[in-house]
C-alpha cells in the first residue's frame, strides 16, 4: 500500500539520496558548494551500507530520529513539569501536522530537531544540576550538551537561532540564577565551538553564497502569522478532511481549540519555565523574520520546524482541568489529518514514471530533463534514468543543485535523433526544440513524458 515512507522522493530527497551515495570525503566536498552542512547527507551514507537504498530506508532514518526526538521532548517536559506533562508533551509533538510531515522526508530536517531538542534538553540538566546542588563536577553532561549542539550545527545552519538563545539564558542564569550551571554551560560552548571550527570556512563560502541572492521572497506579517498557525495545527492544509456542517478543515478546528487551551493557560504559574519554553518556541522565528526585513531573506517553514516542541510543551504544561478535554480532542484531531497524510501521499510519482520509461525507451531514444518552474534531474539519477537538463541559455542557480552537477548533467544542444522524451512537470506547451514536434504525452499526475518526433 503506498504510504509516505514507500512514496517516490521529490527533488530535494533525490538530491541528498543521490549526494550520500558518494564517499564521506566526497560528500564533504561536494556539500561544501552547496548551502547545508554535512551530518545528515554522512549519516545517510552509513545507514545505505546497513539497510540498503531505497524510499523505504531513507524514510525510515528520518524517522528514526524523529522518534528519539519525541524522548527528548518527554524528558523536556518531565523535567520541568513531571511525567504527565511529559507524556501529553510527546504525544502533541509526534502528532503535531507539521512536525510529522518530516517525520518522513529525506532531508535534514528531523536529524536538525533532534540536535536542537537534545541540547535543549542538556541544558536544562546542566541548570538543574546546579539548583539540587549535586556533588561532583563530572564532565560527562558539559560534554552531552556540546556534542548535542555539534550534532544541531552540523546538521542544519539555522540550529544556530536555538544556541545562541541558549547562550542567552546562560547568560541570565550567571547574572541572576544559577552561576555553577552557567559556568558549565559556558564550557559545554566552548567545547563545541572548538569542534565546530573545521566547519566555519565552509559555512563562511556557504554564506557568501546565500547572501548573492536566493529564492526566497522577502516575508511579511502575514507570513508570520501563518507559520505560526502551521506550527500549532495547521501543518496539513489538506480540503477534503474538513467537520460536517460547519465547513472547517481539522487543522482549522484543532487550532481554535490549541488558542482556547493557551488562553485557559495557567501562565501565572512557574513563569520562569514558561517564559524558557515560550522563548524556545518564538525567538528563533521572529528573528529570521527580523533578518529577512533587512537583509537576505531567509524566513522558511520548514528551516525552524524544531522551535515546534516547545509550543507543544506549552499546550500541555500549567493546563487547567477543564483544558483535559480539549486536549483529548486536539489529539484525535491531530491522529485524523495524520492517518489521513500518511496514507495519501502528494509526492509526484516519479518511480511509475521512471518504470514506464524503462519500458518504452529504445536504445536509440534520448532522454532530457525539461528545465520549467523545477527541473527532475535528481529524481532521474535515483531511479536510473540518464536525462540531462535542457538549458540553451542561462545558467543554472546554485540552489538547484548545481554543486553536485557534473558537465554532463546539463546540456546545451539535442544531439541528431529521432525521438525525444522530455520529463517535465511544466505544460507541454513551452517544450519548444526545433525540428521537433509533440507526437505523445503520457502523464502520471502533474509529471509527464513528452515524446518528440523529428519533423
Amino acid at each position: 500500500m503506498l504510504n509516505q515512507f514507500n512514496a517516490s522522493l521529490w527533488g530535494d530527497e533525490a538530491f541528498s539520496a543521490v549526494l550520500s551515495k558518494n564517499q564521506p570525503l566526497e560528500i564533504i566536498k561536494i556539500i561544501i558548494r552547496d548551502t547545508s552542512p554535512p551530518l545528515y547527507n554522512l549519516t545517510l551514507h552509513f545507514w545505505y551500507q546497513i539497510f540498503g537504498i531505497s524510499e523505504v530506508s531513507i524514510r525510515t532514518l528520518s524517522f528514526t530520529y524523529f522518534v528519539v526526538t519525541i524522548l527528548f521532548v518527554y524528558l523536556i517536559a518531565k523535567l520541568l513539569w513531571g511525567k504527565k506533562t511529559g507524556i501529553i508533551s510527546a504525544i502533541l509533538t509526534f502528532l503535531n501536522p507539521f512536525f510529522f510531515t518530516y517525520a518522513f522526508e529525506g532531508r535534514m530536517y528531523s536529524i536538525l530537531a533532534l540536535g536542537v531538542t537534545s541540547s535543549t534538553y542538556f541544558f536544562l540538566k546542566l541548570i538543574k544540576r546546579e539548583e539540587k546542588k549535586k556533588k561532583g563536577s563530572s564532565l560527562a553532561p558539559v560534554v552531552a550538551y556540546a556534542l548535542s549542539v555539534d550534532w544541531a550545527l552540523y546538521s542544519h545552519h539555522f540550529a544556530i537561532f536555538a544556541v545562541f538563545l541558549q547562550a542567552l539564558w546562560m547568560i541570565f542564569e550567571f547574572l541572576f540564577g544559577n552561576r555553577g550551571g552557567a559556568k558549565k554551560v559556558f564550557r559545554g560552548l566552548v567545547i563545541a565551538a572548538i569542534l565546530y571550527l573545521p566547519w566555519v570556512y565552509p559555512l563562511y563560502r556557504q554564506t557568501k553564497m546565500v547572501t548573492g541572492g536566493f529564492w526566497l521572497g522577502k516575508p511579511t506579517l502575514i507570513d508570520l502569522r501563518n507559520l505560526i498557525y502551521e506550527y500549532l495545527a495547521e501543518g496539513i492544509k489538506n480540503p477534503v478532511v474538513k467537520l460536517p456542517f460547519i465547513n472547517k478543515t481539522l487543522g482549522q478546528i484543532a487550532l481554535y481549540l490549541i488558542f482556547a487551551i493557551l488562553i485557559l493557560r495557567k501562565w501565572h504559574k512557574e513563569i520562569k519555565k514558561s517564559f524558557f519554553i515560550l522563548s524556545f518556541f518564538i525567538f528563533p522565528i521572529i528573528i529570521t523574520w527580523v533578518i529577512s526585513q533587512k537583509m537576505q531573506s531567509i524566513f522558511f517553514n520548514r528551516y525552524l520546524l524544531y522551535t515546534i516542541p516547545a509550543a507543544m510543551i506549552l499546550v500541555s504544561s500549567n493546563r487547567r482541568k477543564i483544558s483535559t478535554p480539549i486536549i483529548i480532542a486536539v489529539i484525535i484531531l491531530f491522529g485524523i489529518i495524520d492517518y489521513n497524510y500518511f496514507f495519501h501521499p502528494t509526492k509526484k510519482p516519479f518511480s511509475e514514471l521512471a518504470n514506464y520509461i524503462k519500458e518504452t525507451k529504445t536504445k536509440d531514444d534520448f532522454l532530457i530533463n525539461w528545465n520549467s518552474s523545477a527541473h527532475h534531474l535528481w529524481e532521474s539519477k535515483f531511479y536510473g534514468l540518464e536525462a540531462p537538463i535542457y538549458n540553451p541559455s542561462e545558467s543554472l542557480p546554485y540552489y538547484v543543485g548545481t554543486a553536485q552537477m557534473t558537465k554532463d548533467d546539463v546540456i546545451k544542444e539535442i544531439p541528431n535523433v529521432k525521438r525525444i522524451g522530455v520529463i517535465t512537470s511544466g505544460s507541454e506547451d513551452e517544450i519548444k526544440i526545433k525540428n521537433y514536434s509533440i507526437d505523445e504525452v503520457k502523464k502520471f499526475g502533474e509529471l509527464k513524458v513528452v515524446w518528440l518526433k523529428k519533423k
